[in-house]
């Protein structure tokens, strides 16, 4: 089955684990969001590591709409811990509804998130339908400790942060909601204990590469395909391997540049100041090599997989880091 088929599955079912819900104030704001469209990236994967095992795709797909909502629900309070004015290219819903409806809004993906895991149990058994369970409050409680470190960093002024408490950082925010989703698939399909813990680890650093990429796209892309604004990573003050990077190559004066343009409102002009210094000491460059070598890694544990076709699962993975929005 093709990429475009699981994400036509998603997009046809998700649906229905919406419908017929009130009150429509709290609603509107979550049809909206997923509406707008998004890559799909991650309930794809479930579904494609499941099919690449030999399971059912159809098995998977609860599992795979529940992580899209609970996905959702992580932008949603992204954007309002971020101050973030676009999403998918339009306004962020709490710029539009308003912060105390929204916040509820994304408190209400993340629980529907698990309601929707309810029809585990019926179509995998209570038993596998309670290790899905499991990798999802696992996933879970790593991904806020990563969020936690990125407010650490985005709300004081020293932006002060090694490299390696950075990748671990990226490690719990991004790659472990792409490992779940991965090893929730090939759990699924019943594929071996070994299989299970490397595709995982195969779509965690492709996770970390695809992130360290989003924050190069962030300062490189075009607004209109991107869909948020260039550099607010920069004026939100957030971590990022560019700016880490930066912080330790430049001068006194240059760091004083990036402070001054940092955890405040969104100056073009100051972005701009930035990104030529981000430039002018190769912490662009520097990043896309990092994510090279996190694909290299990669790549190395895929060939050890015990798969007979592992093109679509390569395919897919070099789409995730070679996009431009």
């Amino acid at each position: 089955m093709s990429i475009k088929m699981y994400k036509e599955m998603i997009d046809a079912n998700y649906p229905k684990y919406l419908e017929g819900r009130n009150p429509s104030s709290h609603y509107d704001p979550i049809k909206e969001l997923l509406a707008r469209g998004g890559k799909r990236l991650r309930p794809t994967l479930c579904m494609l590591s499941c099919d690449a095992f030999g399971g059912d795709v159809k098995d998977a797909l609860p599992t795979a709409i529940a992580i899209e909502f609970f996905h959702n629900f992580t932008l949603v309070h992204d954007d309002i811990q971020d101050k973030s004015q676009l999403r998918r290219g339009e306004p962020t819903l709490h710029i539009k509804y308003g912060v105390p409806i929204v916040l509820n809004a994304g408190d209400g993906l993340y629980a529907i998130s698990y309601q929707v895991l309810e029809d585990n149990e019926e179509i995998l058994g209570i038993k596998k339908a309670w290790r899905i369970f499991k990798e999802m409050i696992d996933m879970n409680v790593l991904l806020v400790e990563g969020q936690a470190m990125d407010l650490g960093f985005s709300g004081t002024k020293e932006k002060e942060m090694s490299e390696d408490t950075f990748m671990e950082l990226l490690r719990k925010k991004t790659g472990v909601l792409f490992k779940a989703s991965a090893r929730c698939g090939a759990i699924i399909a019943d594929a071996s204990e070994g299989d299970i813990d490397s595709i995982g680890s195969f779509w965690e650093n492709v996770g970390i590469a695809f992130q360290i990429r989003d924050d190069i796209l962030n300062v490189t892309g075009k607004e209109e395909e991107y869909g948020k604004k260039i550099g607010d990573d920069i004026s939100e003050g957030k971590p990022t391997l560019l700016l880490i990077h930066c912080l330790k190559s430049c001068n006194t004066r240059e760091k004083k540049i990036i402070m001054d343009n940092t955890s405040i409102p969104y100056d073009p002009d100051g972005v701009k100041k930035v990104i030529e210094l981000y430039k002018r000491y190769g912490s662009i460059d520097y990043a896309e090599r990092r994510a090279e070598e996190y694909m290299r890694s990669s790549y190395d544990i895929l060939d050890k997989i015990s798969l007979q076709d592992k093109e679509e699962i390569r395919s897919f993975a070099e789409f995730f880091i070679e996009r431009d929005k």
